[in-house]
């Protein structure tokens, strides 16, 4: 029966205001507010303020989580060590064997992160795989990408350098 009365008491209100029933509409309470609570409800605006301030807070603090962490295991493959890299070395620039699918921006990433150190640049090369005969049998090397890349000046990967 209480349904039943608060839509009669309803359409009595709206006898005593003189409006139309059609035009009437329960007022809406947010979601935050709570019935049994006697508490004063707060005003949409100043929620709203509230969670404009809480974005712009997020987005000036960067949370690091564990894709930006561990990026580096599986972007980089290993360094590649020969004539023409130990002279690059010389120049600030390191050679590193990358996977495929891996990007510029990642692979920059992904060495800030693990070697600590300030990129400049990243170029990559693409090497296609090469047809090797053994004997009768015919079979293919295999394929990489390759990521040069260029360091701040004073910086350095002693690792690479092998001291």
């Amino acid at each position: 029966m209480s349904i039943l009365d608060r839509i009669i008491g309803k359409k009595e209100e709206t006898k005593e205001t003189g409006k139309r029933p059609e035009t009437v509409k329960a007022e809406k309470k947010p979601s935050f507010a709570k019935a049994s609570e006697g508490k004063a409800v707060k005003s949409v605006k100043a929620v709203k303020l509230k969670k404009s301030e809480k974005s712009r807070k997020e987005v000036k603090v960067r949370k690091v989580t564990k894709k930006d962490e561990n990026i580096a295991h599986r972007v980089l493959l290993e360094n590649l060590i020969s004539e023409k890299s130990t002279l690059l070395a010389t120049q600030n620039k390191y050679v590193f064997k990358v996977t495929k699918e891996a990007g510029k921006f990642q692979i920059k990433e992904a060495i800030e992160g693990y070697y600590g150190v300030q990129v400049v640049s990243v170029n990559t090369i693409r090497i296609n795989p090469k047809k090797r005969i053994h004997g009768r049998t015919i079979g293919w090397k295999k394929g990489f990408k390759k990521a040069v890349v260029t360091l701040r000046e004073g910086d350095s990967i002693a690792a690479v350098e092998g001291v």
